[in-house]
């Protein structure tokens, strides 16, 4: 199969959100940040459209991945830029839908899970690859590593030439299974 892989548009990011969601959503670092079993897809969901229109579509670079143009997304790679958000603002409208996701009673162990996730990201000037996933009709496809394949070929950041800032994402059980 052939992947072509394009940029996400801003109504793309629920699509996008929806599909970390579903391949994330038995992750156990996840399950450390959103808890409980109820309405959880649609939880996660919240999540990552919060995440993503406060993170990688602002300050980086979301990559969709498709079959064919303008076709179902099949992956999705989510870049921060070095630096990440600069405006807290945008945080402040997210808020409401950080708060439906995790829930005010699960709000302080959540904070504290993403401090100590965070606290592993490296000091200097990066691009972090927030997360990279796959449609489970697509596993196996080339999908996943199609994104990453793409700009190292054509040479945009975040993988690009030497003068870039190195690139580093997560890593967590789940990922390091599939």
């Amino acid at each position: 199969m052939t992947v072509h892989i394009g940029l996400a548009g801003q109504g793309e990011i629920p699509a996008c959100a929806r599909l970390i969601a579903e391949a994330l959503q038995d992750d156990l670092v996840v399950g450390q940040i959103v808890r409980g079993e109820q309405n959880r897809l649609q939880r996660l969901t919240d999540l990552y459209t919060a995440a993503l229109r406060t993170g990688a579509f602002p300050h980086g670079v979301i990559d969709v991945a498709r079959s064919e143009p303008g076709g179902p997304i099949l992956g999705v790679a989510a870049w921060e830029s070095p630096g990440g958000s600069r405006e807290p603002w945008r945080h402040l409208f997210e808020v409401p839908r950080y708060l439906r996701a995790i829930g005010l009673r699960n709000m302080r162990a959540s904070l504290r899970a993403l401090s100590t996730f965070s606290g592993h990201r490296p000091q200097g000037s990066h691009w972090y690859l927030a997360d990279i996933v796959v449609s489970p009709k697509a596993r196996g496809l080339g999908v996943g590593s199609a994104p990453p394949r793409s700009r190292t070929r054509t040479r945009r950041p975040p993988l690009c030439a030497v003068s870039s800032p190195p690139s580093y994402g997560p890593s967590s059980e789940t990922i390091q299974r599939q």
